[in-house]
């Protein structure tokens, strides 16, 4: 194990104040506002891609400017830079464990993914395409440029060549959705754009795509299925059918979890990604003296004290459960706590060091090379595919641990629901 000498690990601390960032907080003001004075400042082991020696480094410091960082050992990089690309990332690199979970028991229906696939593709794709083309502006080279090249960054640096068709849509409502397996389209609202820099809506752009990487659409079209199929039936069958419509509910609450770390992985910007989710909160307020100002650090507090009430106090982590049971997305203070907790706890700067699950070569070949390949004699395969250490996925990341387990000692406000819930 090696660690990075003082003159580049400590520096990276030390020099902050001068350095003028995003949101109009520099990093030492960033890094109080997530990480306010008197909490226990996380330490993480992150292996350098070049050399393979193990460097301990400060969590906020490498998540606020991983550039700063270089390996103690060979002076390497030690996390990718801002626009490279996490090269052949599987979305099971990042993906929530409760998502995962949820989504097992989905995967499990016998010949649901195959048929809601097939229809999507021949149906529903093109009728969300028709419906937006007749009541949305399409983004191009011509039109919406710049939004263009945000989506198409994003794109680069999670490395999906899906190319999603880009349309706006007028709303006095701040949102985006995603649509479609094969012909994806994701829409974002006129009001969203007016509200966020470009910064935030790479986040925004970067959780449509982690939706369309993970493949929720087509799942959330087979919950969609079941959850109106009960809709439709008689009172005994609703109410028997009331456990598998709360769990539905549960997994599109948790695909969100999953999308607010690609949002992360897309934008590296975790100043960005929870700039979003405060004007989620509150809008975007531009009055003049600073009057109805949003502050990232009150807000960062106030999630803080929301999991401390609900990991103390089992009645007010009942009602929270209670009031999120019927919502399609988690409470953005919930959002916001479960990505710091990826952040400190999780694998993302694993991720950033280039050190995850990546999708088997195979998969990245056409639907004809397959069939090519599936008609050579097994003596020949191996010629055809490439060379074994290229197509061989890494290890399944450690299984992540409730966040109810956190809430013990100095991490006591971490909130005990999710176990169970979002």
């Amino acid at each position: 194990m090696t660690t990075p000498p003082p003159s580049q690990a400590d520096t990276a601390e030390a020099g902050d104040s001068g350095a003028s960032e995003p949101h109009g907080l520099s990093l030492t003001q960033l890094r109080k506002a997530i990480w306010p004075e008197g909490r226990r400042v996380p330490r993480r082991k992150v292996r350098c891609r070049h050399c393979g020696q193990r460097n301990r480094v400060q969590v906020p410091e490498a998540a606020l400017s991983p550039e700063r960082h270089r390996c103690g050992s060979c002076d390497g990089a030690l996390f990718l830079d801002r626009d490279e690309p996490l090269t052949r990332i599987a979305s099971e690199a990042y993906e929530h464990s409760l998502d995962r979970r949820s989504l097992s028991a989905l995967k499990s229906i016998p010949g649901a993914s195959a048929i809601i696939r097939y229809l999507l593709e021949r149906i529903s794709d093109r009728s969300a395409r028709l419906f937006y083309m007749s009541d949305a502006v399409r983004c191009d080279e011509d039109q919406f440029p710049e939004l263009l090249q945000l989506v198409n960054r994003a794109r680069a640096r999670l490395d999906i060549d899906l190319q999603p068709t880009l349309f706006v849509g007028e709303s006095p409502h701040m949102n985006a959705l995603t649509s479609g397996v094969s012909e994806p389209v994701i829409v974002v609202r006129s009001a969203l754009i007016d509200s966020m820099d470009d910064d935030e809506l790479l986040a925004v752009l970067g959780h449509e795509l982690g939706h369309l990487h993970a493949g929720h659409p087509l799942y959330q079209t087979v919950a969609q299925a079941l959850l109106q199929g009960a809709a439709s039936a008689s009172v005994m069958v609703r109410v028997l059918s009331l456990p598998i419509h709360r769990a539905l509910l549960v997994w599109v609450r948790c695909a969100e979890l999953t999308a607010d770390r690609a949002a992360l992985l897309a934008s590296r910007d975790l100043a960005a990604c929870l700039g979003t989710m405060i004007t989620f909160a509150g809008g975007k307020r531009r009055h003049k003296g600073g009057r109805g100002e949003l502050k990232l650090a009150p807000f960062i507090r106030q999630c803080r004290e929301l999991a401390a009430l609900q990991s103390q106090s089992s009645v007010d982590a009942l009602l929270g459960g209670y009031l999120s049971m019927d919502r399609t997305h988690p409470h953005l203070a919930w959002r916001v706590m479960h990505l710091i907790h990826w952040v400190e706890h999780g694998n993302y700067l694993d991720i950033l060091a280039g050190d995850y699950r990546r999708r088997q070569a195979l998969t990245l070949l056409s639907a004809g090379a397959k069939k090519a390949i599936a008609a050579l004699p097994t003596t020949n395969r191996a010629e055809a595919l490439p060379a074994a250490s290229e197509a061989e996925a890494l290890p399944e990341p450690a299984t992540e641990a409730p966040i109810a387990s956190e809430a013990q000692g100095e991490d006591a406000e971490t909130p005990r629901q999710e176990a169970s819930d979002d």
